[in-house]
């Protein structure tokens, strides 16, 4: 028996090892999300769903703003997806435990979609029924440890080994998830747009704009203030997209224009006509080299104010 239990934590300290190997050299690419929770705190960030995590890209800032206004920097892209990412008090929780309390001089971007506010039918938010609970990043105590084994044990269904030999996305260390399975020809990428239509909008009348979600952002916008600028934004989409959000959601501009004015804080609305249009890989994610000039025209639009 004695042998046994030997040979079993030879066995699990191999196992452990080639992991955690794999973890830290590989980690962005076999989790989109772990390795957010492997980096110091920080005291500039991006918050939102998957359109900031690929669209915004914190190398263009840190290297736009190396010269120009004081901000602490490097910035940290704190997205997620659009099922964790959702305005409330666990992202909230999350944001602020991962933030360097120090900061004074702080860069925050907040990019908004209509599913940022929404609550599903159901769901009683204000008894803290939520959506999004028990997934990360809402379910991590531990936030800048490396490696990190809690996300190990909490999360492992969003590790996935195989893509670590495929290498067609990354999450880099600054937050930024690089997608490089881009479509090769147009038919491709209207099959992928009509696929991301329909996830979108299926069962849409079971999803309602929150005036608690809508609270919770406000509350979160007060707190980052204290750290530094904090702005808010809408990123730029397809015309087909835009079209679908307005149609179940026409006020969300009305949302945006109201929280940024009671918080005195600049709101971007990026899919007004005069703007350029980005490339997107399937209707709402920007693609890579699209979000490298949108990244350096949403700088242009903060020095600006």
């Amino acid at each position: 028996m004695k042998l046994l239990l030997i040979k079993l934590s030879i066995f699990f300290i191999i196992c452990l090892g080639i992991i955690t190997t794999i973890l830290i050299n590989y980690g962005g690419h076999v989790d989109y999300f772990y390795e957010k929770f492997t980096t110091p705190k920080t005291k500039s960030m991006i918050i939102g769903d998957s359109r900031s995590f690929q669209g915004i890209q914190p190398k263009v800032i840190n290297q736009y703003f190396q010269n120009k206004k004081p901000y602490e920097l490097p910035i940290l892209n704190y997205s997620f997806t659009v099922t964790q990412a959702v305005s409330g008090p666990l992202y909230n929780k999350s944001i602020l435990k991962k933030i360097d309390t120090t900061a004074t001089n702080g860069l925050f971007i907040i990019s908004i979609t209509p599913d940022f506010f929404t609550s599903k039918e159901g769901n009683r938010n204000e008894l803290g029924e939520f959506r999004e609970a028990n997934q990360p990043p809402h379910n991590m105590n531990l936030v800048d440890v490396s490696p990190n084994y809690e996300y190990l044990l909490k999360n492992t269904s969003y590790l996935h080994f195989k893509a670590l030999f495929r290498k067609k996305s990354k999450t880099h260390k600054d937050g930024w998830l690089e997608e490089s399975n881009l479509p090769s020809d147009t038919l491709i990428f209207k099959k992928w747009k009509e696929h991301q239509i329909n996830l979108f909008f299926k069962d849409r009348n079971k999803y309602q704009i929150s005036d608690f979600r809508i609270n919770s952002l406000n509350i979160l916008i007060k707190e980052l203030k204290k750290f530094g600028d904090v702005y808010l934004i809408r990123m730029p989409i397809s015309k087909e997209f835009l079209n679908l959000e307005n149609s179940y959601y026409p006020k969300l501009n009305t949302i945006a224009d109201s929280l940024a004015k009671i918080n005195e804080i600049p709101y971007f609305n990026f899919n007004r006509s005069e703007i350029l249009q980005y490339k997107t890989y399937d209707g709402h994610h920007i693609d890579k080299y699209g979000g490298r000039k949108f990244t350096k025209t949403l700088c242009d639009s903060i020095i600006q104010r």
